[in-house]
């Protein structure tokens, strides 16, 4: 199922950082936009051209039917971000229940695209007691070795994206891995010689607003039906060490499958260019005509 050109997208957690940013960019490539928040956020908002707030509780099935009735699309962003945002059984509850009602109204509604935001801790990392890596640099197909609730229901978010899509084989679902999501690195960070403290848990990674918001609407425009999750990663890490410098130093039993040049970034992005048309080399793309 194909994405039209002006259409009602809704956008869930459209208050939060990504979230703002993806409203914008949705308005600016041309398209009507449903701002998703929970009802007081949504209350305080102010409905303006192109953009109209619709507040839900996402972990109440009827409130999300309501939400998204009339749509076309959705990026569903609400989450709580982290396992230590709430005590794991609610980060458990809340992010996986959201997801599973966000795909189940979707399909109830006939909504065709739905892109759903994943993390790179699907496979483990940054929570990780020690996190476990098989080779570098990490493609999708990757296994996953996380054990925290946060990175759990972002793994579990995959799965139900990929059971709906068995259930609707000519819709498309997208899952998108983001990494440490930033307006962009401080001036000169790439040069310095230090490397940030804890930075080998989660490989030194990170991922620009802007790129970010790019993906989820190419993501919505991917013309291919099924099921698959990407990583929307930056293509060099945060750190001026040599990246293979880095690998051996901390990660020394690991498996090098391609070269690391430079401060070249431990995440694959080839999938995501070549089935969505993003360019993990842009890191504040102006809109192209595949997101209008």
């Amino acid at each position: 199922m194909e994405l039209g050109a002006e259409v009602l997208i809704a956008v869930t957690g459209a208050a939060g950082l990504l979230g703002r940013r993806v409203v914008d960019r949705a308005r600016r490539a041309g398209h009507d936009v449903v701002a998703v928040d929970l009802p007081a956020v949504a209350a305080a908002a102010e409905d303006r051209a192109g953009v109209r707030w619709r507040g839900a509780d996402l972990t109440v099935l009827a409130e999300v039917r309501s939400a998204l009735a009339g749509v076309q699309g959705v990026v569903h962003l609400a989450a709580l971000t982290g396992p230590r945002d709430a005590p794991e059984p609610e980060v458990h509850r809340t992010n996986v229940g959201t997801t599973y009602n966000v795909l189940l109204a979707a399909e109830e509604h006939g909504i065709g695209p739905v892109c759903t935001a994943s993390s790179v801790n699907a496979i483990g990392g940054v929570y990780s007691r020690r996190p476990r890596f098989d080779y570098f640099p990490l493609d999708e197909g990757h296994p996953s070795y996380c054990e925290d609730a946060y990175s759990l229901s972002k793994w579990i978010g995959e799965q139900q994206s990929a059971a709906f899509a068995r259930r609707r084989p000519d819709a498309v679902f997208a899952a998108l891995r983001f990494h440490e999501l930033r307006e962009d690195l401080p001036p000169g960070f790439r040069e310095r010689d230090e490397i940030p403290e804890d930075g080998w848990r989660d490989l030194w990674g990170w991922t620009s607003l802007d790129s970010a918001a790019t993906a989820c609407l190419l993501a919505l425009h991917r013309t291919t039906p099924g099921h698959a999750a990407y990583y929307v990663v930056a293509p060099t890490t945060v750190c001026a060490v040599p990246s293979e410098e880095l690998a051996a130093r901390f990660f020394p039993g690991v498996e090098l499958r391609a070269p690391l040049p430079g401060s070249a970034g431990f995440y694959r992005t080839e999938l995501a260019l070549a089935e969505l048309g993003w360019d993990a080399h842009d890191e504040h793309p102006a809109i192209s005509p595949a997101e209008r």
